[in-house]
């Protein structure tokens, strides 16, 4: 085998011209990290702040804090030049839920907003991608590369390995202190200072939880200093293989739309109407008993014309009848949140009823939406973000309901009122509570802000109109209504 030819060391030595640019073309700038802390320094910056802000605390705008520290701590450690002022801003937008009112909710729309922000940061080209491997980074990138940088430090300063440290201390150590101990017995003097000694009170399970406390708060921020390789979407998947035929597809949109006509009809007469229902049910029974399996008919229709959109235009009557289908399990989401108004109006609002009204509310208006997709043809690509970027918003405007305060407004508006479930709303309903006579029944405490770490406007607006200051429970006097 002939060996490959050897370049001349003093060819090798000066041929770094072969790889330079032509004469007058510019070299674009390396993508050099930021002068400034390095990223141990920024996490036990954060290390601080978070035992400063949330140790012993209830969280409220220090997460607001915290999160900004966050932010600007990995900045420090980006690529020089990264855009900042977009991602501040979205972060910001985050933020505002939890500047309300600390909710589980508010709480991952910051989060949300604070991991989008941080790769907005280091990687706008490629925002997706990179949100999606740094959630896959999170949850063992903390203790992998915790470990891997103190090894990488030590191998690169010199330091022992810990068996070798244990080899080499352990007999100059623990016959220091045998030496020790057997001297003190032998002199008074020695053992009087031993014995003068005083270790300092601490409380070792306060101390622990500290300690375990700094070390989760490191683990979790850790990951979020480092950069993450981005990961590529997945493919959305074809719904050609589900054993559908265009055939098929019309038999069964005949049959399904036959079946809800009939449905639609007996809506039409009886809750639209206002008919007499027949004898043995009762107006509170026929609402309860439609309201959510319609809500999971027009689920599973909105499935169903996803999976059926590839034939639609095998066949010329397919799409009217797909339109007349979609059409229908509107209207069937329609009187499904009428059934829901009647069933309110009989017995009163709770949490589940709220919701289960905003999610018939999205249902309607995905299906709306489905209908446009396949009368436009559009992509199911174009369907899924605008159903995710309506459901996103309807969230986003949620965090900022109080719903205590609604229904409790809406159960002490009525003549017959469920005082056991409206006095358990909490605190966030004490304003109306101190509205209505009838909520004046109920011993509810205002909302308890008892340091600035904890401050909410919504918790705060509640508070100053009932007239409670930090710290103190009950009413302020007996007519809160003129403040």
């Amino acid at each position: 085998m002939i060996p490959p030819p050897v370049l001349p060391a003093c060819l090798a030595r000066d041929a770094w011209w072969l790889d330079s640019p032509p004469p007058g073309t510019a070299t674009p700038a390396p993508d050099l990290p930021r002068r400034g802390p390095g990223r141990v320094v920024g996490l036990l910056v954060l290390i601080v702040l978070g035992d400063a802000l949330f140790y012993g605390q209830r969280p409220g705008l220090s997460l607001v804090l915290y999160a900004a520290a966050v932010f600007a701590v990995t900045l420090t450690v980006a690529p020089r030049g990264a855009e900042w002022r977009r991602p501040a801003l979205l972060l910001a937008v985050a933020a505002l839920p939890v500047i309300d009112h600390a909710q589980p909710l508010a709480v991952l729309f910051l989060l949300a907003g604070l991991l989008v922000a941080i790769v907005w940061a280091r990687r706008p080209s490629d925002l997706a991608a990179g949100v999606l491997g740094l959630l896959r980074h999170l949850p063992l990138a903390g203790p992998r590369a915790l470990m891997a940088g103190i090894r990488q430090r030590g191998l690169r300063r010199g330091w022992p390995r810990p068996a070798a440290l244990w080899r080499g201390w352990a007999l100059p150590l623990g016959g220091t202190l045998i030496l020790i101990a057997l001297l003190s017995e032998a002199n008074p003097i020695l053992s009087g200072w031993l014995n003068a000694l005083r270790l300092p009170d601490v409380d070792l399970g306060a101390l622990l939880r500290r300690v375990m406390f700094w070390a989760g708060l490191a683990l979790v921020v850790w990951p979020l200093l480092l950069p993450a390789p981005p990961r590529a979407l997945p493919a959305l998947p074809r719904l050609r293989g589900t054993g559908f035929t265009a055939e098929a597809v019309r038999r069964a949109l005949i049959l399904f739309n036959a079946a809800l006509l009939l449905q639609t009809g007996l809506d039409a007469v009886y809750l639209w109407g206002g008919a007499a229902l027949p004898p043995g049910m009762s107006a509170a029974e026929y609402a309860h008993r439609g309201a959510y399996p319609l809500l999971a008919t027009a689920l599973l229709a909105g499935a169903f014309a996803l999976a059926a959109r590839p034939f639609l235009a095998e066949q010329r009557f397919l799409r009217p009848l797909m339109a007349l289908w979609l059409g229908q399990n509107i209207a069937l989401t329609l009187s499904a949140l009428l059934r829901l108004d009647h069933y309110v109006a009989l017995y009163g609002l709770t949490y589940l009823r709220a919701y289960a009204a905003i999610w018939m509310g999205l249902v309607a208006l995905g299906l709306g939406l489905t209908f446009w997709q396949i009368w436009r043809g559009r992509s199911n690509r174009w369907l899924l973000m605008r159903c995710t970027g309506l459901g996103l918003t309807t969230l986003y405007a949620c965090c900022f309901v109080n719903f205590a305060a609604v229904v409790a407004r809406v159960n002490l508006s009525r003549s017959m009122v469920d005082l056991e479930y409206t006095c358990g709303l909490g605190p966030m309903a004490a304003a109306e509570m101190a509205r209505a006579p009838l909520g004046r029944l109920c011993v509810t405490e205002g909302p308890q802000i008892a340091d600035w770490r904890e401050w909410g406007f919504r918790g705060w607006r509640v508070s100053r109109y009932i007239g409670v200051a930090p710290g103190y429970m009950g009413w302020a006097d007996e007519n809160p209504r003129g403040r």
